[in-house]
């Protein structure tokens, strides 16, 4: 009995959890950017499913040619669009010196205070 009410509980959570994400979280195009006939579009919370992405590009082609002007179709006719997704959006700029090691004395620069982003 036990068991079958946590079984319940736990499909009843997956059941939320897929209804927002599929739902509720609403694709933002953060920004776009054109070169000749290549273009990139940064998309915050972009659907994580193929069908979900599809879905969007129907929704959203005609908003991106009319206020961005992509895609631009080179001579021949050909166009490359790349949409990236950005999660949650853009982090901000960090305050302060971001490196924990100097380049000066030290062959390793750390970003963002994390030894595990050094170069």
């Amino acid at each position: 009995m036990l068991k079958s009410k946590s079984l319940i509980l736990i499909l009843f959570a997956l059941a939320v959890a897929f209804i927002y994400i599929n739902f509720f979280r609403q694709a933002e195009i953060m920004a776009t950017d054109q070169q000749l006939n290549f273009a990139n579009v940064a998309v915050k919370n972009f659907p994580l499913t193929e069908s979900g992405k599809k879905e969007w590009w129907k929704e959203n082609k005609q908003i991106l040619q009319k206020h961005f002007k992509i895609p631009t179709p080179a001579k021949n006719g050909d166009w490359y669009i790349s949409i990236w997704n950005y999660g949650e959006g853009f982090k901000a700029k960090p305050t302060g010196d971001i490196r924990i090691f100097n380049s000066d004395t030290q062959d390793m620069v750390c970003f963002n205070n994390d030894r595990e982003k050094c170069i």
